[in-house]
């Protein structure tokens, strides 16, 4: 019930603020009712500590023949760091938007408890049916987002593109239901056909931009810090848990070692391009694509830790610095705390990350993770591009900082509880060469000029050369189209009867010379 309890705190405040809004509240009184809905939540989401497992079971679907499992959620050692990671993700966002230039719009302050409730509900489904939905739901609204948000026709071609892709994930988790089913075998996360583990993989990888590797949404989005950010990490959890349930022996396949490698070459380029990016906004997506694919490269290693450990850093130490928009540098040196989340070092949040071993593919991971935690520090320390906290009021810097240093709190202290990765030695030998490489490249960053940030133009025309075989086939689609169209128009002009009787003759003609 606690589940349902955390979940509905944010709903209802998402709801309030709607009410609020309508009657022409003030805005700060609208606010402290999305921040004290946003605190209770994550209040609520700390007691799941004391009592886990929790199971929440809604009623049953009717046919039982047909829905065989009812819609399910459970809160265990794999879930809770997800749903502590999304809710300070939430409240820290509610926070720094005192210091954000629209202060006054509450609906993107519903948008984003409604997106943390939404956030809490996916990452403790508890089997394939109950996460389906709530990936339906989240990928209708950010189509309607996302299609709000940018403006051309070619954009909003690009944002049906990114739906499709994740409409194509939803796809493969129905198809690895209907193998399970086929091999008599109930479909959920603790009985999952050996046949239908690598489907999982695969799409969630296709909703991260893993596999294959993609830009999993449009970057022309005007979507940027506060709402921008939670959409992004949200979603991106919501993928990420699917890796977590899947259980080693299903992923047992010829076919494993090759998604491990397309894998890391998705990790190598995420962390280049987020090394080189101009700033961190324009580097978030590949920020994204490189830690998803570590912690995909985890769960094909058949390590569920480590994917959650990757996936929570993902959360925390992204959100902590896209985040960030004011220069103190007392802050830009605390947020310097992600790098150590990221390091892998005892009793770190990734220490448990690399217990699966990574074996022949150890030395590519390490390169790709020193590129992130290199492109991290270097955008932590970013000293120019911010505005200054100097000239706001008391409250406003006190709620800013707070927000920040929450998700920093938080990277600490889920590395000691919280969850079955706490207090995690873990391989503490690749974690050293992961310091010394990421001490090399930001010594060698300022230095060399193969290194040095790129012209945010030129990060989005590389995007869409990666992209090419992608726009091939929607060109393709968009030729089979045209045809559709042209023999559309063909039967329903003027012309369009004695069409359709010379295709019935030549159809008869075909079926009297068959006989």
């Amino acid at each position: 019930m606690l589940i349902l309890i955390s979940s509905s705190i944010l709903f209802v405040a998402a709801l309030a603020l709607m009410i609020l809004r309508m009657m022409q509240f003030a805005p700060r009184t609208v606010w402290l009712v999305a921040v004290s809905g946003a605190m209770l939540a994550l209040g609520s989401v700390f007691l799941w500590l004391g009592r886990q497992p929790l199971v929440l079971a809604l009623p049953a679907w009717q046919p039982h023949t047909l829905f065989i499992n009812p819609i399910l959620f459970r809160a265990d050692g794999l879930s809770t760091p997800f749903a502590l990671s999304l809710a300070a993700l939430t409240l820290a966002v509610l926070l720094t938007a005192a210091v954000r230039s629209k202060f006054t719009n509450s609906y993107t302050w519903a948008g984003m408890l409604a997106l943390g409730g939404l956030g809490i509900l996916a990452v403790t489904a508890d089997n394939p049916l109950t996460l389906l939905l709530i990936w339906g739901a989240l990928d209708i609204t950010e189509l309607i987002t996302q299609l709000r948000s940018v403006s051309g026709p070619e954009n909003n071609e690009k944002v049906v593109i990114a739906f499709s892709t994740r409409a194509l994930g939803i796809g493969l988790l129905l198809w690895a239901n209907i193998i399970s089913i086929a091999n008599q075998s109930v479909f959920n996360f603790e009985n999952i056909a050996p046949a239908s583990g690598l489907y999982l993989v695969v799409a969630a990888g296709l909703r991260l931009g893993v596999l294959p590797l993609h830009l999993p949404y449009s970057a022309e989005s005007t979507l940027r810090r506060g709402f921008g950010t939670s959409f992004r990490l949200v979603s991106a959890a919501s993928s990420l848990v699917l890796l977590a349930h899947i259980p080693p022996e299903s992923l047992y396949s010829s076919v494993t070692p090759a998604m491990i490698i397309l894998s890391v070459i998705a990790a190598l380029y995420g962390g280049w391009m987020w090394l080189r990016a101009p700033d961190e906004l324009n580097g978030r997506p590949y920020w994204v694509i490189g830690l998803a694919a570590l912690s995909v490269i985890s769960a094909l290693e058949g390590n569920s830790i480590g994917a959650v450990a990757w996936g929570c850093a993902l959360i925390l130490v992204g959100g902590a610095l896209f985040l960030s928009t004011v220069q103190n540098i007392w802050l830009n040196r605390a947020l310097l705390a992600g790098a150590w989340s990221l390091s892998s070092l005892p009793f770190s949040l990734t220490a448990g990350a690399w217990l699966g071993g990574f074996k022949f593919f150890t030395p590519f991971v390490i390169v790709a993770q020193a590129l992130l935690i290199a492109g991290f520090i270097r955008h932590a320390l970013r000293p120019a591009g911010r505005d200054s906290l100097d000239d706001q009021q008391v409250w406003i810097r006190t709620m800013y900082l707070s927000g920040i240093i929450l998700l920093i709190a938080f990277q600490i202290v889920l590395g000691w509880v919280g969850w079955d990765g706490a207090r995690s030695i873990g391989a503490w030998l690749q974690a050293i060469f992961v310091a010394l490489l990421t001490a090399g490249l930001v010594w060698a960053t300022p230095r060399l000029r193969i290194l040095t940030p790129v012209r945010a133009h030129w990060v989005r025309s590389t995007t869409s050369g990666l992209n090419g075989i992608y726009r091939s086939l929607w060109a393709f689609y968009s030729f089979l189209e045209n045809i559709t169209r042209a023999i559309i128009s063909t039967l329903e002009g003027e012309s369009g009867i004695m069409w359709t009787l010379l295709f019935l003759v030549l159809f008869i003609s075909l079926l009297t010379q068959g006989r």
